[in-house]
């Protein structure tokens, strides 16, 4: 489909008229109306109010002053209509205009149009045409090309804005600092030293800042993708789950059918109400997810037709709230799948208890985790001097943070940083290798950084994603940090539990026993603070940093562990803890509660020393031989 025809029947067309645009008005979401159709909107519907919804997607957009007349103005269709009106104008032109003028009885049909003189003639006429002097360099184009891209292109390359100044002369230069489209002369009276460009140059530069945004953008499409793939994967989960948990309740109920019908049901309705809350979540989150999705995508396309479309004064006139657009959609945070797990499990008794307990023996329906290996990828290690994975992390944008540790050269201690498809992006190497002091533990802040510490030097440090320092403060021999929901570091020292501000700032401390190795640290939502030190137990302190329990004891049964290590916390406030010796992974109530056993190595777990759960509701597992697994909850 050509250029014109895609612009006339789709981007020239408002859709509330469904006609074609008068006085188009842009939005802040890059929607556009006319002027008088979003007059009448308002008017409808949100009278008397300083923002009102946009009435495609319906994200909020501001009002300025002058009303309805004070929004962007979208020159890039104004201009758009204006060529092809043009093309319009030419083509209503059927007979030779040349021969007309020489009063030739029946003029022949014109077949080009020479686009210097705004005139269609016939064949003979335009061979003619060409032979004048001061036509040779006029360009014919063919009349049956109209409709092509090639003379839309032309007609809008031809177009001509008039100087911001004099108003007469043809626009040949840009001032970036005043903002004008300027003619030479008046580029010379009036805005010497204002480091002035052509047209197409000052156009080129926007452009080639306006792609690099886009692309970033574009590139957060596709982690929307990939978040609704999960979620869907989730709903499958839901829906498998659903239907193990009633086959089992079908099962119970067959076995004691007379007297058990009431409980079934009861169950049954237990199953669906659960599924469907977790359904319901998820379909939001996915309709969230999709809205904000249309909205980059609305922004992408855009950009796209005025990079690739505009002409060098669409650019300029447009490239602005085309950046603000942009710069709005990159704000837009993508939703985290609940980290909570998406499988329902009947916990049956023995049928010997059916004829005291009807209940007990249909059991009661909890969450179960399906243990499904979603994927994984290995990091490499290097086995002399012996490297391990000692710390796992996740960011809001799905990437990966691993921390690598060398106990021989602790010089070789680095965070790797992996995208979302397991590409390594990046390393932050051992800020004090050259005194080989300890550097470990790792952190993401609310500005998206990343936080350690080196024991050695008693200091916390951070950095960007691309490893640049932006600060370090005092902390006495910090071994793990965690960040809480209100933004402070929480650091586990040697011996003690330290709340900073991120400027480092002290704003709590407690004791906190000494440890034979290195700590691990975790913040639930509700601010309660785990920290392990592969000492054989962890150790829950609240937000006011008051010890509430122990969990664990040295060993391998249920409630015991054997250096533990890294943990994490469901939506629900359950513990998951990772039992390296053991090759598992521990399920704790958020009372100190044994409830099972998550994970084990008949999942394929092997000396897991850290764990997280991932933007997509995933289980990010950390091996210390440097694989990392994700795993379905």
């Amino acid at each position: 489909m050509s250029l014109s025809k895609i612009l006339t029947e789709d981007f020239l067309t408002c859709s509330i008229c469904l006609g074609k645009f008068k006085d188009p008005k842009v939005l802040g979401c890059t929607h556009t109306f006319c002027q008088h159709c979003l007059q009448d909107y308002l008017d409808k519907n949100v009278q008397g109010q300083s923002g009102f919804p946009c009435p495609i997607c319906r994200r909020q957009c501001d009002l300025p002053g002058g009303g309805v007349n004070g929004l962007q103005t979208n020159h890039l269709l104004v201009s758009i209509s204006h060529t092809l009106g043009q093309v319009e104008q030419a083509k209503a032109a059927k007979k030779c205009a040349i021969c007309c003028l020489k009063n030739v009885l029946n003029p022949p049909t014109a077949t080009k149009r020479c686009l210097d003189c705004e005139e269609s003639m016939c064949g003979d006429c335009s061979s003619d045409h060409v032979l004048h002097k001061f036509c040779r360099d006029y360009k014919l184009f063919p009349l049956d090309q109209f409709d092509s891209d090639e003379y839309v292109k032309e007609m809008r390359a031809r177009q001509n804005t008039l100087c911001d100044h004099n108003n007469k002369d043809p626009v040949e230069i840009y001032c970036p600092l005043c903002k004008k489209f300027v003619c030479v002369g008046c580029m010379v009276l009036e805005h010497q030293g204002h480091d002035c460009l052509r047209i197409n140059t000052a156009a080129d530069k926007r452009k080639e800042k306006l792609e690099f945004r886009v692309k970033s953008t574009q590139k957060k499409g596709l982690l929307y993708d990939q978040f609704k793939t999960a979620a869907e994967d989730q709903k499958a989960s839901v829906e498998e789950g659903r239907k193990k948990a009633k086959t089992q309740v079908k099962k119970q109920l067959e076995l004691v059918i007379t007297t058990a019908r009431q409980r079934a049901n009861d169950i049954l309705e237990e199953i669906d109400a659960k599924s469907n809350a977790k359904l319901d979540i998820l379909n939001d989150l996915i309709a969230t997810a999709t809205a904000n999705q249309n909205r980059l995508g609305d922004v992408v396309a855009f950009s796209g037709k005025l990079i690739n479309h505009g002409n060098a004064m669409d650019v300029l006139q447009m490239v602005s709230a085309c950046e603000q657009s942009v710069e709005s959609v990159q704000t837009i945070d993508i939703p985290a799948l609940p980290a909570a797990m998406t499988q329902l499990q009947l916990i049956t008794n023995g049928m010997e208890e059916c004829v005291t307990s009807i209940n007990s023996c249909l059991g009661d329906v909890i969450p179960a985790s399906s243990g499904r290996l979603v994927t994984s990828f290995k990091v490499d290690l290097a086995d002399c001097p012996e490297e391990m994975i000692s710390h796992v992390t996740t960011d809001t944008n799905g990437d990966i943070l691993i921390g690598i540790w060398c106990n021989e050269d602790r010089a070789r201690n680095r965070i790797h940083i992996y995208d979302n498809n397991f590409a390594l992006q990046g390393t932050i190497p051992n800020q004090r290798a050259a005194e080989k002091e300890v550097f470990g533990g790792i952190a993401t802040d609310d500005d998206g950084n990343i936080v350690t510490g080196c024991q050695g030097s008693n200091e916390i440090i951070v950095f960007t994603k691309t490893g640049d320092h932006v600060r370090t403060f005092h902390c006495e021999s910090p071994q793990a940090v965690a960040v809480n929901s209100k933004g402070q570091y929480v650091v586990a020292s040697f011996n003690t539990l330290t709340v900073h501000h991120k400027d480092g700032k002290v704003l709590q401390t407690t004791p906190d026993s000494e440890g034979e190795y290195f700590k691990y640290i975790h913040c639930n939502v509700n601010d309660d603070i785990i920290v392990s030190d592969q000492d054989d137990y962890i150790r829950v302190y609240d937000s006011t940093l008051q010890l509430k329990y122990r969990y664990g004891s040295k060993g391998d049964g249920d409630e015991q562990v054997d250096t533990p290590c890294g943990t994490c916390c469901l939506d629900s406030g359950d513990i998951i803890l990772t039992d390296l010796a053991n090759h598992r992974l521990h399920l704790v109530s958020p009372d100190g509660e044994f409830k099972r056993l998550l994970l084990s190595k008949e999942n394929g777990l092997y000396k897991p020393t850290d764990v997280v759960i991932n933007h997509l509701g995933q289980l990010v597992v950390a091996e210390s031989g440097g694989d990392i697994k994700f795993f379905e909850l």
